[in-house]
């Protein structure tokens, strides 16, 4: 669109003044030259349990609108949704006054919000201020910046979150307190105090961002999202006609993407104005099909199924046990978003306190680039460096396990001599790694995507997920294998799938999970039913200590089924657990249940989900090693915490590998197997 020219870029034409050599962007620490971005892909917040832990985070209000990266360039400015659409005629007054900013390029990150007489930011409100063409009905259409990626020739996206916050505050010093063009302010409190006035407050939630972390595309750890309330997008699938004096439809019937495919989620009948019920109708008339395009879908009286190609905004208070909503209320369209990223949102625990920083590391585990310096937490360049399997170790003698004095060189010559009992197994299996960089019992990070700096010996693949590609990392050699603890890495968990099946996993896992006052023989007898059961199926299964207490069942299997049908299947196998004895086993993931029983986790079992690899060390005091063992052990008193970098190598030296057989057993669940568990 032709905007309104900058106030800078119609001095650049109209005078023949020489540029000054240096502008603000230079004097920020992390700015780079370069060119004018075309393209940028959003980084993303990380949908959390909670506050993080401790100090050190900063917080802003969780805005309820449209996410949009504005462009500014020679006097003309564009606004793209999160998806890359082109939404700059939807909201021209925003636009002319981006444009009135003292930048000649610019690219903000921010969202378009319509603020209500309350000062809360209210999503329908804005679909409504859409629909109307005039955002001054409903309260004021505003766009709150947060971010600031490119300023005149400098990408800043390297820059610390405070450099760039402090250099965004700069820029729109000067924008008019009536105009439409906010700073998104934050404050560094305590987490928890933070949430619980928001939520007082009526917010959606609240954003955390590490103050030290350079802006990184995709969803990491250096932004997590702690909400008020559940809510999240589904797809329209249907809908139901209108009954007594309500017009328009009833109520709409939703679904969600599980595992690339649309499941039935449930059915929403509030939260609608009159207008928007006709609307709505009005849309979904013209895409009526004769059935359900989604899995799972009720035989509803009155029901209209829809092609899914609308996508809803929905509160709810939770879901049931079959995949449905409690309590929705509709909340709005959301025009910005795809059917096809519509997914559960699930929450993650928040990470440990600061270990970005800690680890001089980017978000999401991605290392930081310094310019040459040493990274806080790393190793400087000029300490003793040796070689093991051909890496390169810098600063070999850092203690990794304080109380045991293991340190890094012990630590990679360990993974050098169990190489070859542990790759069969760990090998072209994508990665979930927990780093340790300053060692155990200092904050640690999971990486599972790429990140820079890594050494060619750990490979990489580009894996579809539900926000878009993401580059995973697996190994290969035992130079990959040693190349993770040069990173720090602690623990090293895997896939279900190998590289070159990744759709289809070869190995099922049963974590038995005892409850903390259960003795050794109760697990021990856990595990020895569990193969029991198995074996009445006719599936051969091996066990292994997790670095804990637990024990880890492993069924290994041809990659012929989907991480849902191999999912099912073990939950049943769970399940008929519980039923053959109901005082011993739970399959309920809620403490409470699990009092005196050993809990069945089949979760390991799903996409993306991760076990310990086998001879792995763990991020715990002891430095216990995740092993291998015959069945035959688990007849005799056996203490898990005796596996250690020193004793398993002596094990394998002394007695034949127990999982020797594993990979060459040929095994599928079959179409009777399922019978024989109900499905």
């Amino acid at each position: 669109m032709d905007s309104q020219r900058s106030p800078a870029a119609t001095r650049e034409a109209n005078t023949t003044a020489a540029r000054p050599t240096l502008t603000y962007a230079d004097a920020l620490e992390g700015a780079r030259k370069g060119p004018f971005p075309s393209e940028i892909e959003p980084q993303l917040a990380t949908l959390v349990t909670g506050p993080p832990p401790g100090e050190g985070w900063l917080y802003e209000v969780k805005l309820d609108g449209y996410r949009m990266l504005a462009k500014l360039r020679g006097g003309r400015v564009t606004l793209l949704t999160r998806r890359g659409q082109d939404w700059t005629e939807k909201f021209t007054g925003v636009c002319s006054e981006l444009a009135r900013l003292p930048a000649r390029e610019a690219v903000l990150d921010g969202e378009i919000v319509v603020v209500g007489q309350d000062g809360v930011t209210d999503f329908q409100a804005l679909q409504n201020a859409l629909g109307d063409g005039n955002g001054g009905r409903a309260g004021r259409l505003m766009y709150f910046a947060f971010d600031l990626l490119y300023l005149d020739g400098r990408d800043l996206r390297g820059c610390t979150q405070v450099t760039r916050k402090r250099a965004l505050k700069a820029l729109l010093a000067e924008a008019p307190e009536e105009g439409p063009l906010r700073y998104t302010e934050h404050v560094a409190e305590e987490g928890s105090a933070v949430v619980q006035h928001a939520c007082r407050l009526g917010i959606e939630g609240v954003i955390a961002k590490r103050p030290e972390a350079p802006y990184r595309s995709g969803r990491g750890d250096s932004w997590l999202k702690v909400k008020c309330g559940r809510r999240q997008e589904f797809v329209i699938v249907g809908f139901t006609e209108p009954s007594g004096a309500r017009k328009g439809l009833g109520a709409i019937l939703v679904g969600v993407n599980r595992s690339g495919k649309l499941a039935y989620a449930g059915k929403v009948g509030t939260g609608f104005s009159s207008k928007t019920l006709t609307t709505l109708r009005s849309r979904l008339d013209p895409i009526v099909r004769a059935t359900a395009a989604c899995s799972g879908a009720p035989r509803t009286r009155g029901a209209r199924w829809v092609e899914p190609r609308l996508v809803a905004e929905v509160r709810f208070s939770a879901w049931t046990r079959d995949g449905r909503l409690r309590h929705p209320s509709f909340e709005g369209l959301r025009e910005d978003r795809t059917p096809e990223s519509v997914t559960v949102e699930r929450e993650q625990p928040p990470p440990p306190s600061r270990p970005a920083e800690a680890a001089g590391a980017a978000p999401g585990g991605t290392a930081s680039t310094t310019g040459g310096k040493t990274p806080r937490g790393g190793e400087s360049s000029g300490g003793r460096r040796v070689d093991v399997a051909g890496v390169p170790l810098t600063n070999p003698d850092k203690v990794l396990y304080p109380a045991q004095g293991i340190t890094k060189l012990a630590l990679a010559r360990y993974y050098d001599q169990v190489a070859e009992h542990m790759l069969p197994h760990a090998e072209k299996r994508l990665l979930t790694l927990v780093r340790c960089p300053a060692g155990q019992g200092k904050p640690c990070f999971f990486q599972r995507h790429e990140a820079e700096g890594l050494s060619e010996s750990i490979r990489r693949m580009a894996v579809e997920e539900d926000d878009g590609e993401r580059t995973y990392l697996y190994i290969e050699t035992p130079e990959g294998l040693v190349s993770l603890v040069q990173l720090g890495a602690l623990e090293v968990h895997l896939w279900g799938s190998r590289v070159d099946r990744i759709e289809q996993p070869d190995r099922m896992v049963f974590d038995l999970d005892p409850a903390p006052d259960l003795p050794w023989e109760r697990v021990a007898h856990a595990a020895t039913t569990t193969r029991r059961l198995l074996e009445s199926l006719g599936l051969q299964s091996f066990v292994k200590t997790t670095g804990g207490k637990g024990l880890h069942v492993v069924v290994p299997i041809a990659p012929r089924r989907s991480w849902d049908e191999v999912k099912s299947f073990t939950k049943a196998v769970a399940d008929a657990l519980v039923r053959f004895d109901p005082t011993r086993f739970t399959a309920t993931m809620s403490k409470a249940k699990r009092a005196g029983k050993v809990f069945v986790d089949y979760l390991r079992n799903g996409r993306g989900a991760t076990a310990v690899a086998p001879y792995s060390t763990r991020a715990r005091p002891g430095a216990a090693v995740a092993t291998p063992l015959s069945w035959d052990e688990l007849d005799a008193p056996l203490d898990p915490s005796s596996f250690t970098i020193e004793t398993v190598p002596q094990r394998l030296a002394a007695i034949r590998d127990p999982w020797a057989e594993l990979t060459r057993v040929r095994q599928s669940i079959t179409s009777a197997m399922l019978k024989q568990v109900g499905l």
